[in-house]
């Protein structure tokens, strides 16, 4: 896979979630079975703000064709998917939410994958 189309996915995943959950955060967290009380939703918002941000980087620089900046992008993938699979997990084995945060525990462990695949190699990036 082009690292292009890489970034396109990782950015529109990151987007469409940051919009879930600014826009109908209490769908969002139900999915998830975590409480809707009016704090978690102003989180969730404040939550999908910072995902759409995160999304919109890989997104928007998928055509760039500089290899630093390409780097600083894959390498700030790796730091964002590296804590959130860390968190996810502890999340996931604590009991506190459903079954349903397994899957994103693979998204951001697939990601943190990609990431690091096009970190290790430049020729992967050109």
């Amino acid at each position: 896979m082009k690292l292009s189309l890489y970034l396109a996915i990782t950015g529109g995943v990151a987007v469409l979630f940051g919009l879930a959950f600014v826009l109908v955060p209490e769908l969002s967290l139900k999915h998830y079975g975590f409480p809707t009380e009016p704090h978690n939703l102003i989180q969730s918002r404040y939550f999908g703000a910072a995902l759409l941000a995160f999304g919109l980087v890989p997104l928007l620089g998928r055509n760039l064709k500089d290899d630093p900046a390409l780097r600083v992008i894959l390498q700030a993938g790796v730091v964002g998917n590296g804590i959130s699979v860390i968190i996810t997990v502890m999340a996931a084995t604590s009991g506190l939410l459903n079954q349903m945060i397994w899957g994103s525990v693979l998204i951001y462990g697939v990601f943190l994958a990609g990431n690091l695949y096009y970190l290790s190699s430049a020729a992967r990036r050109a």
